[in-house]
Formats: structure tokens, sequence, C-alpha cells
């Protein structure tokens, strides 16, 4: 009778399980230390280098704590708003682009100018180069802006161009503040509408709007000011800052006047006439933009017609004001959903055919095989530059993935990713990625090849890794260090590509004619990585990439605390 079969131990499933938890793991470490470094979405935004606003206002001296634009003489030339942080939810290639909005003194956007971007620096860098995308919403208004849809992007940084604009649309969709009226209205004059108010919340979406609540931070209604959407509104002297009482639900309860820069005693006269400050009572605060003043045959308050006329129009700018605001902000919201583009409907049906290919009985067919190879090394290398990288997959890392501006690029990563760990078979590296495809033509092309030694082979081999490690230090360390260089992908994107990842490149595709796919086997983390996490007879085991991949989790922990 043989022996016993020795019973596997019962922790080995786990084994697998636990190279994707320190993949994982690793990525939480990245994102950590982006979020560490991150500007704080309600923070303040980030100082302005004079040498970028020249760009837009050429003889711009200084910009004022309002973002207002002076010569050196003091002239106001225009003004300037920045995206971030508001805009940093628009994610391009591998992150968010803080850009610069110039508005001329007409208020009509004058260009666009990168501040600083956490995406890919070539992507960047070519639209800092393409000056009709810089000035493609010259002459809009806020609104219009806001409203823009047909925006050629920029070849070769399309998703970086695309969220540009976004983010200014995110940041022009906000709130303005008052710069006449910077303080929030005193409790005592709230309650001349709401007795029972004991404090003020700003809206989310339209901070002019505030939520009013008693001391049990029940709603009581809502204030409106009229305040910054009427403050180019000139009574007698100055503008006139208007409180509109809401109930609950949106209808007018009166109005109160706050301060004004007109003279007394024509404040007080519109301040104590009851008739004047009930005279849109109940009417919705939604449908008084579309009422014509004229209907209404506001005359005024006797002795201060001119204020008290003024101060009811300012009522229509805010509520006109805050209704565009929430229809900005149902459009950016509608931009959240994932939307396709042709790109995108493209790059899915490549996606679709490599996996359905890779698991046929036709794979290794030539008539099948090689044409599809021309489409990837074409469409996906040369049309779009869309590989799986490191630059790209810390870029997710730490600022998230662009699901509605790239969903195509988005299940290329996760076809790349997901495959090996559930179906043993990197589809990827063997059909969907276009260096790997001109590695596959270059192999044994010439009759003299190379084989490494013996004692060579594991010094080779252990490239990827210390790459890998490298990776893992400039992310978790946030060093400035462009992580494009060390692969050859962006080479693709020719017009756009630095002289690194040219280098790459070219010694890569020189070596795979020596050494069948020499650059996938002794140069590529990215493939290291997708090997790592492939299922496979060994998966069950501990091995030394284990130890190297705990390594790694280790040296990210480290440049993340040090």
């Amino acid at each position: 009778m043989s022996e016993p079969q020795k019973r596997r131990p019962a922790w080995r499933p786990f084994v697998h399980a636990g190279r994707v938890l320190i993949l994982v793991a690793i990525a939480l470490i990245i994102h950590l230390a982006a979020t560490l470094h991150a500007p704080a979405h309600d923070g303040p935004a980030p100082v302005l280098d004079i040498a970028i606003v020249q760009k837009l206002f050429p003889t711009a001296d200084h910009v004022a704590d309002d973002g207002t634009v002076k010569d050196a003489a003091n002239a106001t030339l225009g003004r300037v708003l920045q995206t971030s942080p508001a805009g940093d939810k628009a994610i391009g290639f591998s992150g968010p682009t803080n850009v610069l909005i110039g508005f001329s003194t007409a208020e009509k956007i004058s260009g666009l100018a990168i501040l600083s971007s956490r995406d890919t620096r070539e992507h960047a860098r070519e639209v800092e180069r393409h000056a009709p995308f810089l000035h493609s919403l010259d002459g809009l208004t806020r609104d219009e802006a806001i409203r823009q849809t047909d925006i050629d992007a920029v070849s070769g940084a399309t998703l970086t161009s695309l969220a540009m604009i976004e983010a200014v649309q995110r940041r022009l969709g906000g709130g303005q503040k008052s710069l006449k009226f910077p303080d929030l209205p005193k409790l005592g004059i709230v309650r001349k509408l709401f007795p029972a108010a004991q404090s003020l919340e700003p809206d989310e979406i339209y901070p002019s709007l505030l939520i009013v609540k008693n001391g049990d931070a029940t709603s009581l209604g809502k204030i409106l000011r009229t305040s910054p959407a009427a403050d180019n509104l000139v009574g007698y002297q100055g503008p006139t800052e208007m409180l509109v009482g809401l109930d609950n639900q949106d209808i007018i309860i009166g109005m109160a006047l706050v301060r004004s820069y007109d003279n007394e005693p024509y404040i007080d006269y519109v301040r104590e006439d009851e008739y004047f400050l009930n005279l849109l009572n109940g009417q919705s605060i939604y449908a008084l933009p579309e009422t014509d003043l004229r209907e209404l045959q506001i005359e005024g308050v006797s002795g201060a017609t001119m204020t008290s006329q003024t101060a009811a129009t300012g009522v229509y700018y805010a509520a006109d004001d805050m209704l565009q605001s929430y229809l900005a902000r149902n459009k950016a919201d509608e931009k959240d959903q994932i939307r396709l583009r042709e790109r995108d409907y493209k790059t899915i049906a490549v996606v679709i055919v490599g996996v359905l290919l890779a698991f046929s009985p036709w794979r290794g067919k030539p008539w099948a095989r090689i044409p599809f190879q021309i489409v990837v090394f074409v469409y996906l290398g040369f049309a779009n530059g869309d590989f799986v990288s490191q630059a790209l997959l810390v870029g997710w890392a730490q600022n998230g993935v662009p699901w509605k501006l790239a969903i195509g690029l988005v299940l290329l990563v996760g076809a790349a990713l997901a495959l090996p760990i559930f179906t043993r078979t990197n589809v990827y590296c063997s059909h969907l990625c276009p260096h790997g495809v001109v590695q596959q033509w270059t192999k044994r092309r010439i009759k003299w090849q190379w084989k490494p030694s013996k004692k060579l082979l594991p010094w080779l081999k252990a490239i990827p890794s210390v790459l890998l490690a490298w990776v893992v230090l400039v992310a978790a360390a946030r060093w400035s260090f462009s992580l494009v260089d060390i692969e050859p992908f962006d080479a693709y994107v020719w017009h756009i590509a630095g002289w690194g990842t040219i280098g790459v490149a070219v010694v890569g595709l020189v070596a795979s004619l020596f050494t069948p796919m020499a650059y996938c086997r002794f140069g590529c983390p990215t493939g290291a990585l997708l090997d790592y996490v492939r299922y496979n007879g060994k998966s069950e085991f501990w091995t030394r990439r284990d130890w190297v991949a705990v390594g790694l989790l280790a040296l990210g922990a480290v440049a993340l605390l040090f």
C-alpha cells in the first residue's frame, strides 16, 4: 500500500491573493503620498508666478489678492483665476492640471496658461506649445465657456487638453466671492426675515445662498444674497446688497437691506419701506429670472427711487446667477458620467478582439495574428499612444482613474491587470502592447543571436525589479523625476516624446534583434509587474519574487514616512 499523499498546507491558496494585496497596498501608499501633498479642495489656490500671468497679459506687473492684474502704473488690465484646487477632479492622462484663466476688463476670456501639472510632462508640454488650444475659449463669457462642448483637443495630448477644459468649466461653475460685500450678513438682519435664526450655512453649489438654521440645526429656510451677482449695479453712488428670504419651498417671503454704498437717508428709506420689502412675496425664486421687470411696475421707494430700483434689479440678477450656477453644476454632474467618444469605441473594440484572439485557437495563425498586430501597432501605438506604463499607473494611483475621459484606456488597463490574475494569461504583453508587437516582428530576423550566460542572466532579469523599486521610491517620496523616461512607450507619440524614452525604445529594439524579446524579458517593469500577478503552477508557493515585492512595499512605506 502506497504512502499517503502529503496534504497541501491550507494557506497555500491564499499566497496568490497576497500578491494582489501587496500590489494594492503599494498603490495605496502612492495615493496617500499624493494626498498628503495635494492642495485641499476648499483651501487656498497656489501662489501665482507673474511670468506665467504675463503670457496672458504681457504688460502685467503684479496681481492683487482678488486676482486683478495690474501694470506698472497700477492700471487694471483684467483679472485671472486658477482652476486648482476646485478643478483638480479633472484627471487627464495621469493627473490634473492647474490652469490659469485670463479675463479682460470686459469679463471675456483672454486665454489659458498652464500654471502646473501633475499629468505626464510630455503631454503638458505639448499643450503649452499649442497656442490655438490655449486661446480656444477667447472672447467667451463665463457662462458661454461653461456651455462650450466643441473643443479641438491637442493631438498627442488629447486627454490632458480635454481635462484642462473640464477643469476650467468646473472652476467657472463655482460661486464667486464678493469684494465689495465680503462678510456674511449679521444674524440681527437675518432675524428680520427669520426671527428664530441661530446660524447660517453656505449652500454647497451657490455660496451666496445661505441655509438658515435654528438652535436645533433645523432648516428654517434660505437667504439669497444679491452680492456678488449685483455688485456692478450702481444706484445713486454705489451698489447695494439685499437679502431675499426663501421658505423651504424656495418661495420669497421678504427682503432686507444689508449694506449699501449709496448715501443716507436713501438707504434708510429703502430699509424701512415694508411695501417695497414685501413686493416679491409669494413668487418662486426660480421663476423670477423669467419675469419681465416692467410687468411688476416697480416704481421704487419715494425719495430713494434710484437706490430701490437698483436694489430690486439686483434681486433679479442674483436669482438668475443662482439658477445659472445650478444649471452649470448639473452640466458638471453630467460630465462625471461616463461618455464614450469615437476613440473609446475603437480602443474597446481592439481590446475585445485582442482578448478573444488570445483565448481562441486562432491565436497562432498568421492570417489572424498579423493583421491584428498591425492594428495594435498603428492604432494603439502611433494613433493613440495607449500603453500600460508605470507613469500611467502611478498617475492613476496618485490622482484617480479618468473614467469619463478615457474609458477605452481604462478598459485596456483593467484587462491588462485582471486577466493575468484570473486566467493565467498575460493578454496585454502577448497581444495588446504595440512595443511587444514590434519585438515579435524583429525576433530572429538576423542570423547571429546572442544568448546571455548563466552568470549574467540573473543580473539582466533583475533590471525590471530595480526599475520597479525606483518607481515606488519616486512615487512615494514625490520626487520630480519623470517616469516616462524609463520606458519606451511615449516614443510612439514621437512629436511629444523626450530623448530619454526615445533612447530606451531604440536600445530595446536593437537588442531584440540579437536576443528575442530582449526588452520584454530584461527591461520592462510593467511586464514584470503583470507577470508577477499572473496565476501559474507555482502561484501557491512563496518565492524570491514575493520577497522582492515585500521589499518594494517596505521601501514605499519608508519613503512615505521620511
